[in-house]
């Protein structure tokens, strides 16, 4: 009887190992249909539309890259919760990518003095640049729909 020990709980460390890595993985998200990515993305995009409108008229004040960055920090994390199709892995990286861009120059220009014009400018030109490349990623998306 002593040698049944090892095995039986050889065999329960087996089995508890096994429903370990079961549910390793369980609570991400599952991959979205194209559909699926479409229709979420469509509503951060209507989000990221508007913040991005805001800032058109006035991003170079410290002032206004202060009062966007929760809403750029809700886009990032709503598109951070997206698993697209296989597809579009590429393009949804240059989602993230572009907007994690725009959030660091927007916090930077939120800090900066208001007669830091040439730390400003640079920034505004670092923004601009990353915000045509998010937008370059949603037509490529939206070409292969």
């Amino acid at each position: 009887m002593p040698r049944r020990r090892p095995v039986v709980l050889a065999s329960l460390f087996l089995l508890l190992a096994a429903l370990l890595l079961a549910g390793c993985g369980s609570d991400a998200p599952p991959q979205l249909s194209k559909r699926d990515y479409i229709e979420r993305f469509n509503t951060l995009q209507s989000d990221a539309s508007q913040v991005f409108a805001d800032l058109a008229a006035d991003a170079s004040t410290p002032a206004a890259a202060a009062s966007r960055l929760g809403a750029i920090d809700e886009l990032i994390t709503g598109v951070e919760e997206l698993d697209p199709p296989q597809q579009w892995r590429d393009e949804h990286g240059t989602l993230l990518t572009s907007l994690r861009t725009m959030r660091e120059s927007m916090g930077i220009i939120s800090r900066a003095g208001a007669s830091k014009t040439t730390i400003i400018s640079t920034q505004v030109r670092r923004y601009t640049a990353a915000q045509r490349d998010f937008e370059r990623a949603v037509k490529a998306i939206n070409a292969s729909r």
